[in-house]
């Protein structure tokens, strides 16, 4: 099956990469940079998708997002399946919506109104539901019959998750593992439906192995913003220590649970936000959450950051300037943009990369790596 919205519901809106490359490379004011570039199609491993009900039958739906109008990029799209997504989540999400029609899943199916999906390299999907009715343990009943069908049919691991204001039920886990081979070592990552992760595989590992390939690596490194451990994990292997701090409480314990996993002991996780993290590294205050980390042993000599799209702002920029060298993944080529008038007072763009992770779409991924300037 293929998608027949491309360009008219609000998950592609098909700019080229030329075009974004030369915006991107034109508001930095960069020359100079590589390019890493997705396949166009069967790129997405994760998927948030809504449920258009007719008729007491169900499909999937994109919002338009496209138009003038505040109605119009409100308007639903039906669609049958997304072409950018990877070939195991598009069959998983069509047996799912062909199976949920029948007769035997009518109570089951309404109220729905959301799909979440996430589908890993070790063969496991993690598919939250999202009702506007209350759910409960006869909810449960039906989605392990459900469970049962599809992972007879497609021999996938699935997992799957219902929400409904205030309640959350859990058919055997919320967490699904990734597999990631970096550089030939494979690497553990520990997946919760809450948590954010990169939503084009291929490009996250191009994206984890250029940083590696560019960072100084010496001394120790703090890296904020550090999610579940995307570019923890791997950076262990390049610093001596790594002190990673992020507000999600389930990222931290994610985080903790892949460093176990795969046998790492050179990374403290703390849960801090941005603020907080420079109130303990400048000793304004003390967190009990600290009690087991002597901040005073490390020696810094990188940071690491992938800020949200709003980016870093001017307090955290000029925070980071203390350090010799900084690492900045970004989501938002505006926000960088501004932080980077910050940081070029003190720091040169040592490399620069644009990495594809979102194909027809406005959105460009970019690498920045800033060292200290020697004069």
């Amino acid at each position: 099956m293929t998608c027949e919205y491309v360009g008219k519901c609000g998950g592609c809106t098909c700019e080229t990469l030329d075009y974004k490359l030369n915006y991107a490379s034109k508001i930095l004011n960069i020359k100079s940079f590589e390019i890493f570039t997705s396949k166009l199609s069967g790129f997405r491993s994760r998927c948030e998708l809504s449920v258009f009900h007719k008729n007491g039958v169900i499909s999937l739906a994109m919002r338009a997002g496209t138009g003038e109008s505040k109605r119009e990029r409100k308007r639903f799209v039906e669609i049958n399946t997304c072409i950018n997504l990877v070939k195991p989540l598009r069959e998983s999400l069509e047996c799912f919506i062909s199976q949920i029609n029948l007769e035997a899943f009518c109570d089951f199916r309404d109220g729905l109104f959301s799909i979440e999906a996430l589908y890993t390299n070790s063969d496991s999907l993690l598919l939250t539901l999202i009702y506007h009715k209350n759910i409960d343990e006869k909810w449960l009943i039906e989605a392990k019959k459900l469970k049962d069908f599809l992972c007879e049919v497609l021999n996938y691991e699935i997992n799957i998750i219902g929400r409904s204001r205030g309640v959350k039920l859990i058919l055997d886990s919320d967490i699904v593992l990734e597999r990631l081979k970096i550089f030939g070592r494979e690497y553990v990552y520990y997946y919760k439906d809450t948590g954010f992760t990169q939503p084009n595989t291929e490009i996250n590992k191009q994206m984890i192995e250029w940083v590696l390939k560019n960072v100084e690596s010496r001394g120790d490194l703090l890296e904020l913003y550090c999610g579940s451990g995307n570019f923890t994990l791997p950076l262990s292997s390049k610093f001596k220590n790594i002190f990673a701090t992020e507000i999600s409480k389930s990222s931290i314990k994610s985080a903790i649970n892949a460093a176990l996993h795969n046998k790492i002991n050179n990374i403290n996780f703390v849960r801090l936000s941005g603020d907080e993290c420079i109130e303990a590294l400048n000793k304004v205050r003390e967190f009990n959450r600290l009690k087991h980390v002597n901040l005073d042993s490390y020696n810094f000599s990188s940071v690491f950051v992938d800020p949200p799209r709003a980016g870093l702002g001017e307090k955290m920029s000029r925070f980071i300037s203390r350090f010799r060298e900084i690492i900045y993944i970004s989501c938002n080529v505006e926000s960088l943009r501004d932080d980077l008038k910050i940081l070029k007072e003190t720091h040169e763009i040592f490399r620069c990369a644009f990495f594809d992770q979102f194909p027809h779409t406005r959105h460009l991924e970019c690498g920045v790596i800033l060292k200290r300037k020697t004069s």
